[in-house]
C-alpha cells in the first residue's frame, strides 16, 4: 500500500511540474544585482497561434508567387527544369518547418510548370506536394474532395482545364490555411515559395543574354521583399526559423537602399537567395 501511495505522490509531483513548466514564461538570464543574486527577466516564448490575424493578412495583401512565373513568361524566358526543386529533394526534408518550407518552394513550381503548359511537371509536382501534406499531418485539412491532383494528371492532354485546376487547387488551399489552426506552417509555405520564386528569378536573370527586361521584373519585386521579410520577422521570434531571417535581411536591404535593381544589385543577391534556398532544401 505505501508502494503504490508514493508513486501516486510522484506521478502527482511529475504531472504538476510538468503543467506548470509548460505554462511557464522562458527565462533569460542578465547577470547578476548588486547582491550577487542572479537576474533575470520574463520572456514570452514565440506562439504563432496568438499571432495568426496578424500572419494570416500579411499573406493576403501580398503579391501572389504566380505573378513572377507569369512575368517572366511574357518576357520571353523558357522554362528551365533544372531551376526547380528536384523531386528527390522532398526526403530531406524532416522537420514542420523544412516540410513547410518545402511546401511552399513545391508550391512555386507547381504554378511555374502550369504558366508554361508543363503539364507532365504539374501531375508530377502535386503529388510531391500531396506527401509532404500528408507527413505535416494536414491531409485531411488541406485535401479537397474535388480530387484536384487527380483531376489534373486526368486533364493532363488540355492546357486550360490544368490551369483552371491549379488555380482552384491553390485557392483551396489558401483558404484551408486561413482557416486553420496552423498559421505556422501556413507562413512558412508562403516564405518558401516566395524564396523559390525569387531564385528562379533571379538565375533566369543572371544567365539571359539580354536580361533588361528581367531586371525590369526583379526591381517590381519590392514589395515582394519587403512583405515576405516582414513575415520572417514576425516568425522570427522562433529560434528555429531565426536563421532564415538572418540569411534573407542582406536581400531585404538590398532592396531597400536601392530603387532599382542592375548588375551590379543581382550579382550581389544571386548568391544569398541560392544560400537561403539551399539552407531551406537542407543541402
Amino acid at each position: 500500500m505505501k508502494s503504490v501511495f508514493s508513486k501516486l505522490v510522484l506521478l502527482l509531483a511529475l504531472t504538476t511540474f510538468i503543467a506548470t513548466g509548460c505554462n511557464q514564461q522562458a527565462k533569460k538570464s542578465k547577470g547578476t544585482t548588486s547582491d550577487g543574486k542572479e537576474a533575470s527577466v520574463e520572456v514570452e516564448q514565440f506562439d504563432a497561434v496568438k499571432m495568426k490575424d496578424q500572419i494570416v493578412e500579411i499573406i493576403q495583401n501580398m503579391p501572389k508567387t504566380s505573378e513572377v512565373a507569369e512575368m517572366l513568361n511574357k518576357a520571353g524566358a523558357s522554362y528551365i527544369i533544372d531551376l526547380t526543386v528536384p523531386a528527390e529533394d522532398a526526403e530531406r526534408l524532416m522537420t514542420t518547418n523544412q516540410l513547410s518550407l518545402g511546401l511552399g518552394m513545391f508550391a512555386f513550381d507547381f504554378e511555374y510548370a502550369n504558366v508554361y503548359n508543363r503539364t507532365d511537371k504539374v501531375a508530377e509536382i502535386g503529388e510531391i506536394e500531396k506527401g509532404i501534406i500528408r507527413e505535416l499531418g494536414l491531409e485531411a485539412e488541406l485535401t479537397s474532395s474535388e480530387g484536384y491532383v487527380e483531376r489534373i494528371k486526368e486533364n493532363a492532354d488540355n492546357a486550360d482545364s490544368v490551369n483552371y485546376l491549379v488555380t482552384a487547387a491553390m485557392n483551396h488551399v489558401h483558404q484551408k490555411f486561413a482557416a486553420s489552426d496552423r498559421p505556422d506552417v501556413y507562413a512558412l509555405a508562403v516564405i518558401g515559395g516566395n524564396v523559390e520564386a525569387l531564385y528562379v528569378l533571379t538565375q533566369l536573370t543572371l544567365f539571359a543574354n539580354d536580361n533588361t527586361e528581367f531586371l525590369n521584373i526583379l526591381t517590381n519585386q519590392k514589395e515582394r521583399v519587403k512583405t515576405v521579410f516582414s513575415l520572417l520577422e514576425l516568425m522570427s521570434g522562433d529560434e528555429t526559423v531565426k536563421p532564415y531571417y538572418d540569411e534573407l535581411k542582406p536581400v531585404a536591404e538590398i532592396f531597400k537602399t536601392n530603387e532599382t535593381m542592375g548588375e551590379e544589385q543581382l550579382k550581389e543577391m544571386v548568391p544569398l537567395i541560392e544560400k537561403a534556398r539551399n539552407t531551406m532544401l537542407q543541402k
